[in-house]
Parts: C-alpha cells; sequence; structure tokens
C-alpha cells in the first residue's frame, strides 16, 4: 500500500516538472523571436536614420522601447559647447558675497601675523576665492563665505 502511494506522488511529481519545463520552453522560445524581431527592426530603423541624416520617428511606432543608433560611449558635441583644453584658470565671474577689505580682515585673523600686502579675486576651480598675500604667505579666502580654505 506504501509503494503505491510513493509510486502515485513520484508520477505526479514528475508530471509537474514536466508541465514547468514545458512552460518554461515555451515563454524562452516567444523571447527569444521577439528580440530577434526587434533587432532586426532597429537595424532598419539605424539605416534609415543614417541614410536621410533626420531623426523623424515611425508613426506606427507602438513600442516603449527607444531606438539608440550609433556608438553610445561616444562623448556628446553640442553645438555651443567649446572644450578649448585651457588649464589655466578662468577670469573671476560673478560677484563675491563679501568684500575685498572683509576677506583681508579675516585672513590678517587667521594668521595673525601682520597686515595684507596683496589682495586678489581669483577664479579657482569654478570658485570664486580672494588670494590674500601676508608676508610670504598666500591665505585662500572664499569670496562667497568668507571661511579660510587654506594657505601656500
Amino acid at each position: 500500500m506504501k509503494k503505491k502511494r510513493l509510486l502515485v506522488l513520484l508520477v505526479l511529481a514528475l508530471f509537474a516538472v514536466g508541465a514547468a519545463g514545458v512552460f518554461t520552453h515555451h515563454v524562452f522560445a516567444s523571447n527569444v523571436n521577439t528580440s530577434g524581431i526587434q533587432t532586426q527592426a532597429q537595424t532598419q530603423v539605424c539605416a534609415q536614420d543614417q541614410s536621410t541624416d533626420s531623426e523623424t520617428q515611425a508613426t506606427n511606432d507602438t513600442d516603449n522601447v527607444d531606438v539608440q543608433c550609433g556608438d553610445q560611449n561616444e562623448a556628446d558635441n553640442s553645438v555651443g559647447e567649446s572644450n578649448t583644453g585651457d588649464s589655466q584658470d578662468a577670469a573671476p565671474t560673478g560677484t563675491p558675497a563679501i568684500t575685498e577689505s572683509a576677506a583681508q580682515s579675516v585672513a590678517e585673523a587667521y594668521l595673525n601675523q601682520g597686515t595684507a600686502t596683496k589682495v586678489q579675486l581669483d577664479d579657482e576651480n569654478n570658485q570664486l576665492v580672494y588670494s590674500v598675500e601676508i608676508g610670504s604667505t598666500d591665505v585662500k579666502v572664499d569670496a562667497m563665505s568668507g571661511l579660510v580654505l587654506g594657505t601656500d
């Protein structure tokens, strides 16, 4: 009696596993065919775009997949952007929040070694900075917050 029950359970388990395998095979096979069709369609759209040099979208496009043609890792070169390759600091742009005299006072209080001989507004790494020279030391003061950034 126990052997028959065990045999029936094994047969039922075999049917369940077989049905799951057939279902999985069916789903996998349908996904492979669909992706092949999508790749063909994308290749055709890219070829059309390259031949006409336009980015028009087909009116019968009903999927939610964006077609991307060309090398996606290449740098963008937009009109209006210029890469001069100049590693020097640019001229200061913008209006500083503190005055030169305030930056001088902050630097003199920070070092406590005398008075400043030169105060200059610089643009270092796109940040407005006052360079306050006191003796042989150059104190960097943030022109927006008035905080001392460091000394050179």
